[in-house]
């Protein structure tokens, strides 16, 4: 059995090796036996094992090429956001990791299965899982892991809107690039995420050089969604420079491409993001003709989305009997999804 695997059971409980082998072996033997470097009779193992609640099943051999496949595929699905496709591969997975002998390969695929936790809205699970393992990754010195780790990291700290704190783990994932090589995939997300998150903190220049990059990739391999995204702040990017006909520009072609593969969700951000851009040319009647198309698209609280825009330009014209019809309507929807929407009750 692989010393390491004890050395991961031993982490992820957060115990020091003389806890894990009081009254079975000396400490200096045990650490001998998680860096690999003598044989350990079968009864010492199965004590420590108990100890640290390993299963037996953890002896047996499995292909360590076979699930690096299997568990790449779940982190490609997981970010193409192909979700039930990411669903059946980790519940496979999780089964099979039961028994995975190599800790690598374990943490590996926890951290790919915290995003998949986050985009079923679990960023408690996905934050458990990451706390967990965090020792592990840092002691362990893999470039792989901690890549994928950074990434992760950037992801909880952006859901909880802390953009610049998202962007320093991001840029340390990035530097990772130059000392070991990453799948494609993995590699143009990272230059998406860059590209979001550079926007968040108004780095427009670097926002727009990262998100060109993955744009290029997206298009090559016809990924239409992502490039409908990268499209999508592209256009933004070019507002907030006042650029508006190449912000026009993007907005045509993301809303073209969320036509084609019929996605609904992208073609109502991009119909909010011309009707801000129209609101920026102060031509206000057209802006709330466009976030009244966005709202027709949008369920639930993503409404007020479009209703608090709408707001904003009737009350830019002082067109007050217009903002009261507004604002009763967004209380209704406040009323039927009060449980949701305590940000938009404040605004």
């Amino acid at each position: 059995m692989n010393g390491k695997v004890l050395k991961y059971h031993r982490l992820k409980h957060r115990k020091k090796q003389d806890e894990v082998c009081k009254g079975i072996c000396s400490v200096s033997y045990y650490s001998k036996i998680e860096n690999d470097q003598i044989e350990v009779s079968e009864d010492i193992l199965d004590r420590l094992m108990e100890r640290l609640g390993i299963d037996e099943g953890a002896k047996s051999v499995h292909n360590d090429s076979y699930l690096r496949e299997r568990i790449q595929a779940l982190n490609e699905a997981v970010i193409d956001r192909e979700l039930e496709k990411a669903k059946e591969l980790a519940s496979a997975l999780q089964d099979q990791m039961t028994f995975v002998q190599n800790p690598n390969l374990i943490v590996l695929f926890e951290l790919i299965f915290a995003r998949l936790q986050l985009l079923h809205g679990g960023l408690l699970k996905a934050k458990d899982i990451l706390d967990k393992n965090e020792t592990y990754i840092k002691e362990g010195e893999n470039p792989e892991l901690l890549f994928h780790f950074l990434k992760m990291k950037s992801v909880c700290v952006y859901t909880d809107q802390e953009f610049h704190e998202s962007l320093g783990y991001l840029k340390e994932a990035d530097r990772l690039l130059t000392v070991s090589s990453f799948p494609h995939k993995d590699v143009v997300d990272l230059y998406y995420m860059l590209g979001l998150t550079s926007y968040r903190v108004e780095d427009i220049n670097a926002s727009m050089y990262h998100l060109n990059e993955a744009v290029k990739v997206y298009d090559a391999n016809y990924e239409y969604h992502r490039s409908g995204d990268c499209r999508l702040l592209l256009g933004l990017c070019y507002k907030v420079i006042d650029k508006f006909q190449q912000a026009e520009k993007q907005f045509e072609l993301a809303m073209k491409l969320a036509r084609n593969i019929k996605d609904e969700k992208l073609e109502s951000k991009v119909l909010q993001a011309k009707g801000e851009t129209y609101g920026a040319m102060n031509r206000s009647m057209e802006a709330i003709h466009h976030f009244q198309l966005s709202y027709r698209l949008r369920k639930g609280t993503d409404r007020l989305i479009s209703v608090v825009a709408i707001l904003d330009q009737f009350g830019k014209m002082m067109l007050y009997s217009e903002m009261k019809s507004w604002i009763e309507h967004g209380f209704e929807i406040l009323e039927e999804h009060k449980r949701k929407s305590n940000s938009f009750l404040v605004k």
